[in-house]
């Protein structure tokens, strides 16, 4: 700030224009205005710098204790009709809280478990911290002597999972909104999206989320989608030169089909794999497939062995695109997003870009405008 009043004085040295040595208490004579703004450190307006772009996160939510008999109220005393789903440790259900006058979801765990202990404990920790556009808000927590209560933000049309595969119906407490069919814009979007609120863990929280699916992404009434499941969550790590290396984690744990090959194999994690774990969100969300499925063929079950013939060749991509979509994408934007998916599942970690690269390959992806192309044949590729 004293740099700046010294252009308010036209000179940077401790003497005044007659040659006299200044007042340090009055640099700018008889001017009070600026005199009191040096010594107590206040901003001046300057109209020669640019304005600041305006800050894209949300106001941060308030996060509260809650009650449980407020939880239970807000839940119809755990009404199956308010019912959107069960992770690892509990169910999650919808509950209006009157007092913070939003509606939540609220993920339940039992006490006594350990595991479940831990990831309660990252998801809040990471949630207390985060703040950005595509990242849930945590609304509150309850924990009682029998059960511990995560509150998230609700998200109207619930889990993206839910309109991509036919087969995963909205829970009960969804049912007013039900499965929407994906346009190539809107899938654009929110893989722009996504890759956002990764490079905010990345950069900003220094945290690797270690789960990235497409059940783990939630869409607001706008389809905007929030990343949400912080419990694997882990801090990054980084050598004496801040230069991030690998961690070991134990047990193992993550997706089939998702998690990386460093990660399922050596147990070892860091930021690139939750780039891993994007490319393979990338195909999900743009083929239509699960990332793993038992259906396939044993070689195939993964989502990238199964594409893996398809991947290399330009002219197969859109007969793996997902059906849905019919005829109307962008043929040069799907080569380049599988492109940008082919580098992200490099199995050497190394050499997998990092997500601010890979959120501008999508970018440029989403640049080109969808058109309605030629049908083309499609054919099962299993």
């Amino acid at each position: 700030m004293k740099k700046v009043l010294c252009c308010f004085k036209g000179e940077s040295s401790g003497t005044n224009n007659n040659g006299d040595e200044e007042d340090p208490q009055r640099p700018f004579g008889d001017n009070e205005f600026l005199n009191n703004a040096w010594l107590n450190n206040l901003d001046i307006p300057d109209d020669r710098l640019p304005p600041e772009p305006p800050h894209l996160s949300p106001p941060r939510l308030p996060h509260v204790i809650l009650q449980w008999q407020e939880i239970l109220d807000g839940t119809q005393n755990l009404n199956d009709t308010n019912l959107l789903g069960e992770g690892n440790f509990g169910q999650v259900y919808r509950c209006n809280l009157p007092s913070l006058d939003k509606v939540g979801a609220a993920k339940f765990q039992k006490i006594g478990n350990a595991e479940a202990e831990s990831e309660f404990v990252a998801e809040t920790t990471t949630l207390t911290r985060a703040n950005h556009p595509n990242v849930v808000n945590l609304l509150g927590e309850c924990v009682t002597p029998e059960h511990r209560v995560i509150v998230y933000q609700f998200m109207p049309r619930g889990s993206l999972d839910h309109h991509l595969y036919a087969d995963t119906r909205p829970a009960p407490g969804l049912q007013q909104h039900g499965r929407t069919v994906l346009s190539w814009e809107r899938r654009m979007n929110i893989a722009l999206g996504v890759a956002e609120a990764l490079i905010y863990l990345h950069d900003e929280l220094k945290t690797v989320h270690r789960d990235l699916k497409v059940a783990n992404v939630l869409l607001d009434e706008d389809f905007v989608p929030k990343l949400t499941d912080f419990g694997l969550a882990t801090r990054m790590v980084y050598d004496a030169n801040e230069v991030e290396k690998e961690s070991e984690i134990d047990p193992i744990k993550g997706t089939p089909g998702c998690i990386a090959p460093e990660t399922e194999e050596s147990g070892l994690v860091s930021s690139k794999s939750d780039v891993y774990s994007y490319g393979v969100f990338l195909l999900t969300l743009f083929t239509g497939r699960k990332a793993f499925d038992r259906a396939r063929p044993v070689a195939s079950r993964k989502i990238n062995d199964w594409l893996m013939s398809a991947l290399r060749r330009e002219e197969y991509l859109p007969i793996v695109l997902d059906i849905s979509l019919g005829n109307t994408f962008s043929a040069e934007g799907l080569n380049r997003l599988f492109q940008a998916a082919r580098m992200c599942m490099d199995p050497n970690v190394l050499v997998r870009p990092t997500m601010r690269f890979v959120e501008t390959m999508v970018r440029e992806a989403a640049a080109y405008d969808a058109v309605t192309l030629p049908l083309v044949q499609r054919r099962d590729l299993v």
